[in-house]
């Protein structure tokens, strides 16, 4: 663990994960019924954090909101073996989704040791999240629940 990222580790305390976008698509030319698990054999992952803002707040403290993406699209056989780019690609299944983890701090973290942190040690508190969102999301559109293994930081 680098110093920025254990500085972080051992200040930032999360107040809060909220859900601030989510993205959910089957393919207009596929139905619920037709969705089974040969469409799951190609998946694209995507997570990152897309950007943090930070406050003082009147006490003294600071108040950090990490804003990350994370996402999952399942492309069939035939846009995973071809050269297409990935935008000319139309996946069968795409959830995506944005969340806010806020954190408070005693001391103020500078932008290098807050982006450490986020490349990596906020998806611990905002995966649990991200697995109910995919799985509720399966279930709302009639599909077998997609299952995802909890997140090892």
């Amino acid at each position: 663990m680098t110093p920025e990222i254990k500085k972080c580790a051992d200040n930032l305390l999360i107040q809060s994960v909220t859900l601030k976008n989510l993205y959910v698509n089957l393919r207009d030319d596929m139905d619920s019924e037709d969705f089974d698990d040969s469409c799951l054999e190609h998946s694209q992952e995507l997570k990152g954090l897309k950007m943090f803002k930070s406050l003082e707040t009147e006490e003294g403290k600071w108040l950090y909101r990490l804003y990350t993406v994370i996402g999952i699209r399942f492309v069939s056989h035939e846009d995973f073996e071809s050269e297409n780019s990935n935008d000319s690609i139309e996946p069968v299944l795409e959830i995506k989704s944005e969340f806010v983890a806020q954190y408070e701090s005693s001391c103020e973290l500078s932008e290098e040791e807050v982006n450490q942190f986020g490349q990596q040690h906020v998806f611990y508190h905002v995966w649990p999240y991200w697995r109910e969102v995919l799985q509720s999301s399966c279930a709302r559109l009639g599909i077998t629940p997609i299952v995802i293994s909890p997140l090892r930081v």
